[in-house]
């Protein structure tokens, strides 16, 4: 008999269209991005193109509107989310899950051969 937690893995699921974007970009220009593709997240690349966090609409509730800054002059990188977690795209469902509740995430980036091929986030692992 196969084990029910192994029958469906995060890539899946998981989003392909991965939109990414520069970290200087201002958090005004990234929400927009949000909304016109109307995804809940940003990746964000360095000036070498590598991943250097996420900024995701909980970010932008935090870090920028809480505190009364001005998205139009704070850039992503001061309001993204640092620490990325990564997972491989054949990890089961039931365990990404688990691994978003311990590190109290939303989003992880899917990843093949140490490069990222997808984005999971908790609503696509709820079905919602």
């Amino acid at each position: 008999m196969s084990d029910f937690s192994t029958l469906l893995a995060v890539k899946d699921l998981m989003s392909r269209d991965v939109v990414t974007a520069p970290d200087t970009i201002t958090v005004q220009q990234a929400a927009r991005a949000l909304a016109e593709k109307k995804i809940s997240s940003v990746v964000l690349t360095n000036g070498s193109g590598e991943i250097a966090g996420i900024l995701t609409e909980s970010d932008i509730v935090r870090h920028v509107v809480a505190e009364g800054r001005d998205a139009s002059k704070t850039s992503a990188r001061e309001a993204m989310s640092g620490e990325v977690h990564h997972i491989p795209g054949d990890m089961s469902i039931f365990d990404a899950r688990h691994k978003m509740n311990a590190l109290g995430v939303k989003h992880l980036i899917v990843e093949e051969k140490g490069k990222p091929i997808g984005l999971i986030s908790s609503t696509a692992l709820l079905g919602s």
